[in-house]
Formats: structure tokens, sequence, C-alpha cells
């Protein structure tokens, strides 16, 4: 179970941040922060979270519930209202559908699998590769917003 949740994370992560950096270009015109938030805990997701429930269960299990929830309320959730309320842009379910679903497979995975627990040379084999991917990233972001 910590293994689906370990990948369910990463993919929740990876493809929030694929999806919104298309967003975060000068085209897009974006007028507030909520963008670069919404990233930045998918950052903080895939390079953090994802592994951090192998060491703390508990912990990682509310950190990962929480990150969560303020990724996906900052600004994705936006898209959603847009997609009913709006006339302007109209996203497609693609854009909606798969975080919400990612987002809630990877909650459940976690909590259901605190009680589990894995070699340690297995948990630091599955901690560094996207921790050093989640370092690049966050790191070339902010370099890029200074």
């Amino acid at each position: 179970m910590k293994i689906l949740t370990y990948i369910s994370s990463l993919f929740l992560g990876g493809f929030v941040y694929l999806l919104f950096a298309a967003y975060m270009t000068g085209s897009a015109g974006l007028n507030s922060a909520n963008p670069l938030i919404s990233v930045a805990f998918a950052i903080l997701i895939f390079g953090f979270l994802s592994w951090f429930h192998f060491f703390k269960p508990k912990t990682g299990a509310l950190l990962l519930t929480i990150a969560f929830v303020v990724m996906y309320l900052t600004w994705p959730v936006h898209l959603l209202i847009e997609y009913f309320l709006e006339n302007g842009y109209k996203p497609e379910l693609i854009e909606i559908i798969p975080p919400i679903l990612l987002g809630f497979s990877t909650i459940f995975l976690a909590w259901k699998s605190k009680n589990s627990d894995l070699n340690k040379w297995l948990k630091l084999a599955l901690a560094i590769p996207p921790t050093i991917l989640g370092f690049y990233v966050g790191g070339y972001m902010a370099y890029q917003m200074i």
C-alpha cells in the first residue's frame, strides 16, 4: 500500500505541475498568485510528501492531506467553477477530474497504509529521486521568480 501511495502522490504532483505550468506562461495572462501557490504545493507533494509518510506515517498522511487541500483549493477549484458557471474559458474535464481522483486516492492510500512498514534501504532509495527532482524544479522556479 505504501508503494501505491508513493506512486499516486508522484502522479498527482507531476500531473498538477505539468498541467498548470502551461497556465503560468505569459500567454495565460494570470492575475493572481493562486497558480503559483498550487504549483508550489504540487512540487512539495512530489518532492517531499510522496516519501515522508514512509518515515512518519501519521504525520505524513496528515501533511499530504493538508497539502492536497491547499493545492486544490488555491487554483484548480477555480477551473471547476469556470467549467460550470462562467461563460468564458471552458476547461476540459481532463483538467479537472484527474487531480481530484489522484488526490483522493493518494489521501485514502496514505491513511490506509499508515500501519505498514518498508525496509529502511527501500525507503531511502524511493526518497532520493523525487527529492532531487523537487529541489531542482523548486529551485529553478524560485530562481525565475527572483
